[in-house]
C-alpha cells in the first residue's frame, strides 16, 4: 500500500517523496486543494473505495505517512 501512495504522491506533486514521509505537504506547498481532489480520486481508483472528503480532516492527509496511516485504519492495508 505504501508503495502505492508514494506513486500517487509522485504523480499529483511531481517528485519522489518516499525519503520525506514525514514532510507537511500543505506548508510545503507540494499539495493544495486541487491536489487533494486528485489525491482523493487517486485512492478511490486504486483501491476500490469511496472516500468523504468531509469526513477527513486535513490534519489527517497533511503527511505521506499520515495518509498511510489513515488509510490502514481504513482496513485498505494492502
Amino acid at each position: 500500500m505504501e508503495n502505492i501512495v508514494f506513486e500517487i504522491l509522485k504523480d499529483i506533486c511531481g517528485e519522489d517523496l518516499r525519503g520525506e514521509s514525514e514532510v507537511n505537504l500543505f506548508q510545503s506547498g507540494r499539495l493544495d486543494s486541487l491536489g487533494v481532489i486528485e489525491l482523493f480520486v487517486a485512492i478511490e481508483e486504486k483501491f476500490n473505495i469511496t472516500l468523504d472528503p468531509a469526513m477527513v480532516n486535513r490534519s489527517e492527509i497533511e503527511t505521506p505517512q499520515k495518509i498511510i496511516s489513515y488509510l490502514k485504519m481504513a482496513g485498505l492495508d494492502k
